[in-house]
């Protein structure tokens, strides 16, 4: 351990530039003396290639930020805030990926292996942010890219957002013509097939509801790709996300869900990450049935 974080130490720059996949390796990389004892040990060329390790290192970069305060139950550390910093609003969520629900388990649990369970114990909480909405209490970890605090942050009052949910003609069938999402009503709307969902353990009705008896065999037969707790539209900070649920995750188990944007179909492997949706956005469901996500027709 006492490696890493002399390892960790000596290249901050190079692990700043890893967390938004931009490192760049060396062509032979050089190796001390305790890198050639352990050839297990991953070097420069291997530790820095995908979400886990990334992840991993920012929870090591923070456990090593919070070692002074073992065996501490003082207040003022019972609310853990993270910031990890994209470069713009509309954010590939593939290049911070790391940055989930899976971190905060991780830094809970190596938190508590430390004897730092007074850090966070309330609560610990990660935010993906421009650099220009960073608070002024915040501690850079890794340059410009990851910060904390402990100072609960000020929330701004969230603006009205509303959108509009359409299916494309041809691809499946829906129980209205259309569904309004507004925030003014409610933070997340439910997606499935059929009015509430037959999942053990997940009672809950749908709010933008794919038919589960079109008498059109066709599109009920594209429906029935779809489960019934599917997937979540998420109304926060002033914009729209989606979510996959278990059964809407192939990873996991359940249907495909897939995002396009722009032209490109990116399928949601997770079910931490929430992916923003822009204005003309598609949401596929299952194989077939696609939805249209609009915030300039309503």
């Amino acid at each position: 351990m006492a490696y890493f974080f002399k390892k960790l130490t000596d290249r901050l720059g190079h692990i700043a530039d890893s967390i938004n996949g931009n490192v760049t390796l060396p062509d032979s990389p050089e190796k001390d003396d305790k890198t050639a004892e352990n050839g297990n040990r991953p070097d420069a060329t291997t530790i820095f290639d995908n979400a886990i390790d990334k992840r991993d290192i920012a929870v090591k970069a923070l456990l090593n930020e919070f070692r002074q305060a073992t065996g501490s139950t003082s207040n003022a550390i019972a609310s853990l805030f993270i910031y990890v910093i994209v470069d713009r609003e509309d954010y590939d969520v593939k290049k911070y990926s790391w940055a989930d629900d899976t971190m905060k388990e991780h830094l809970r649990l190596e938190l508590d292996n430390a004897m730092l369970e007074g850090v966070g114990r309330n609560r610990i909480e990660i935010d993906l942010i421009t650099s220009d909405k960073l608070p002024q209490s915040s501690i850079e970890i890794i340059g410009g890219h990851l910060y904390y605090s402990f100072v609960t942050p000020h929330r701004r009052k969230e603006k009205t957002v509303r959108a509009k949910i359409t299916v494309v003609e041809g691809t499946g069938s829906i129980d209205k013509s259309h569904y309004i999402l507004d925030s003014e009503a409610g933070h997340i709307f439910h997606i499935g097939r059929g009015t509430l969902s037959t999942k053990p353990g997940a009672y809950r009705p749908n709010d933008i509801v794919i038919r589960s008896d079109d008498p059109d065999r066709n599109l009920q037969s594209a429906n029935n790709h779809v489960s019934s707790a599917h997937a979540d539209i998420v109304a926060e900070n002033g914009n729209f996300y989606l979510k996959a649920l278990q059964w809407g995750c192939r990873p996991m188990g359940g249907a495909s869900t897939k995002l396009i944007h722009g032209g490109e179909s990116h399928e949601i492997k997770d079910t931490a990450m929430k992916h923003p949706l822009h204005d003309g956005d598609l949401i596929e469901l299952g194989r077939q049935v696609i939805l249209l996500f609009s915030t300039s027709d309503i």
